[in-house]
């Protein structure tokens, strides 16, 4: 744990230039990255939940055990089995301020966390290892109702969060980009995946900013910036309207939190660490 940082922040990391986008988190490996027909109905789904329709990306999925299936990359970073999708529902409503999905973490109170070492193209660098320490470190030092437990190898548990490299996300090594999913069934989403251009060039500090922006995801938060996505240098709305994204209490206002880590991009110049009103979503949430 580094004993000389101060601040603490939430959310994804993806590009790396004056910004480096916390967005281009994609799923498991995507063997055909060419967009398939969407069906009206996933469409329409994925509407009605208040997510972006607009660049929505069929791919199909080998993952890290060797299986394969399709999944379905919203705006840019968020991945959803079709099951997951189809079966996800809307409560309550949302007002201007942090967010999270309506789905969290009810079925557990300890979530492990295995960092791939193998000897092969998913094996974490020594650089990304130590981020991730630094990120699961960030989320139990604020005493929160569920714990994270961290490991490190090649065997992993069916409700693990795995982390691990997938250079298909995005194999431009200039380019750092991460890729996570929302929890279903009371449980984490179990796969954060980053390319190499986060995983050998990225400092100790970025990473760990990536990394708790994904585990971030896996466990039920939304990106701050979700209406502007300003931090990306854009001026654009993921597609939410007044209802499905559940306002945090006590977190920004419209002008949103310029240093949250759940923001849709981050600055190359991260400290890694929370925000004052990311440990307020935090600590309101769990």
């Amino acid at each position: 744990m580094k004993n000389f940082k101060t601040l603490a922040v939430v959310f994804t990391a993806a590009t790396l230039s004056v910004f480096t986008s916390c967005e281009k988190e994609s799923p498991e490996n995507a063997e055909d990255q060419s967009s398939q027909e969407i069906s009206k109905d996933v469409l329409n789904k994925i509407t009605a939940l208040h997510f972006n329709p607009n660049g929505v990306e069929k791919i199909t999925l080998n993952d890290i055990d060797g299986t394969q299936k399709t999944a379905y990359k919203i705006e840019d970073d968020i991945l959803f089995t079709e099951d997951q999708l189809m079966n996800m529902q809307l409560h309550g409503g949302i007002q201007n301020k942090q967010y999270r999905t309506n789905n969290i973490v009810t079925a557990t109170n300890v979530i492990r966390v295995v960092g791939y070492t193998g000897n092969n193209q998913y094996g974490l660098s020594s650089t990304a290892q130590t981020g991730l320490r630094y990120a699961v470190d960030n989320y139990n030092n604020e005493n929160l109702s569920i714990r994270f437990e961290l490991s490190f190898g090649t065997n992993w548990g069916a409700r693990d969060i795995l982390v691990y490299v997938d250079n298909s996300i995005n194999p431009d090594p200039n380019r750092s980009a991460g890729i996570a999913g929302f929890p279903s069934n009371g449980y984490p989403f179990t796969r954060v995946r980053i390319n190499n251009g986060a995983n050998l060039t990225q400092t100790n500090q970025q990473l760990e900013h990536l990394l708790a922006h994904e585990i971030g995801h896996c466990v039920g938060f939304r990106h701050t910036d979700w209406d502007t996505r300003k931090t990306c240098g854009e001026n654009s709305n993921e597609g939410v309207s007044n209802d499905g994204l559940v306002f945090i209490p006590g977190t920004a206002g419209p002008g949103g939190d310029a240093n949250s880590i759940m923001n849709a991009c981050y600055p190359a110049n991260t400290d890694g660490e929370w925000s004052n009103l990311d440990r307020v979503a935090l600590n309101f949430l769990y």
